[in-house]
């Protein structure tokens, strides 16, 4: 953890600590990387003893709940989301899907044995600032992006990486330095370079993206003139989200129809009838990235994006769809 990291687990550990009676420590020696975001969380009191390895978020919102959730349930033990603040609407949502957390105001929820803990409400005090690498900034994403889809890129020119991102070289450059110091890209030297625990990149890209890259992507909400009608996807606009992810699941029925455009949106508002509706069931995003994804269905767009937008939908449902089209489309890739 970095020292803005380390500041906002202490306020947490002494806020709960506080609040709870129990002797609340935090131990980063426990054999794990130095670099990574998690520590454990000891909690001692007279029903016994409990670690929980946390997962430490810069900023809590309703647009990367979903990311978040998904990323503290795949720890390899029992997890706890420590974030600056959590509002009671979040609280309950967390609270809904079974996830401890705890802030640095003192709002927790701690549900493993023999602990039963749950305060919220408590108002927001100073924020510790939890500072991204520039590798996380919208542009660094669009580059992760790339990288996770084809982890052979990492070792390309930079301009292939560019021209494949939609970004200058220069943030190219930058993008791989943050990623180097991270230790998310390792230089072989001779054999080039190679990415490294692609799966927690993976998992961090996906809140970044929900908060960071999605809402910039976003060109607008329609609704269809015809009720009935169902989208398809083709060469100038990609199938997203649930559309795609019910497609290639059978486990779900989209209530939101999702999809990249590559060409105008005048043009496909146009062509299928859609008339703007700030809630309206379809909605329409940028495609930013400028290579085809190598997959067979080139009418939908490259799985992470199916996997980042049913996360960051924050539906349990689409939650728990993004995790098959993980195991079978992305976790293959990164083995």
């Amino acid at each position: 953890m970095n020292e803005n990291e380390k500041k906002l687990v202490s306020q947490a550990i002494a806020a709960a600590s506080q609040s709870t009676g129990l002797d609340i420590t935090v131990d980063q020696s426990s054999g794990l990387d130095a670099e990574r975001m998690d520590c454990i969380v000891t909690m001692r009191g007279q029903g016994g003893e409990v670690r929980l390895t946390a997962e430490v978020v810069r900023n809590l919102t309703t647009s990367n709940l979903g990311p978040v959730a998904a990323t503290v349930k795949n720890l390899r033990t029992a997890g706890l989301l420590v974030a600056p603040y959590v509002n009671r609407n979040l609280a309950e949502k967390l609270k809904g899907m079974g996830i401890p957390f705890m802030d640095s105001s003192g709002n927790l929820f701690i549900n493993v044995q023999p602990y039963f803990i749950y305060v919220v409400g408590q108002k927001r005090i100073e924020e510790a600032s939890i500072a991204q690498g520039s590798a996380f900034n919208p542009m660094g994403l669009k580059v992760i992006f790339t990288l996770l889809c084809m982890p052979e890129r990492v070792s390309s020119a930079y301009r292939n990486i560019a021209e494949d991102s939609g970004v200058s070289l220069g943030t190219v450059a930058n993008t791989l330095a943050a990623l180097e110091r991270s230790g998310f890209v390792v230089d072989k030297g001779d054999r080039g370079r190679i990415l490294e625990r692609v799966e927690e990149l993976l998992r961090r890209w996906v809140v970044e993206y929900a908060e960071r890259l999605r809402p910039k992507l976003l060109l607008g909400r329609f609704s269809p003139v015809e009720h009935s009608w169902r989208g398809t996807g083709g060469p100038t606009h990609f199938l997203g989200g649930e559309t795609a992810a019910a497609l290639l699941t059978d486990h779900l029925k989209p209530a939101v129809q999702t999809f990249y455009l590559k060409g105008e949106l005048k043009d496909f508002a146009i062509a299928n009838r859609l008339k703007k509706d700030p809630q309206g069931p379809v909605e329409c995003l940028k495609a930013f990235w400028r290579f085809k994804y190598p997959w067979e269905h080139g009418h939908m767009a490259p799985p992470l994006i199916i996997y980042a937008d049913l996360l960051a939908s924050g539906d349990p449902r689409n939650i728990e769809t993004a995790e098959i089209i993980h195991e079978r489309f992305l976790a293959p890739n990164y083995t």
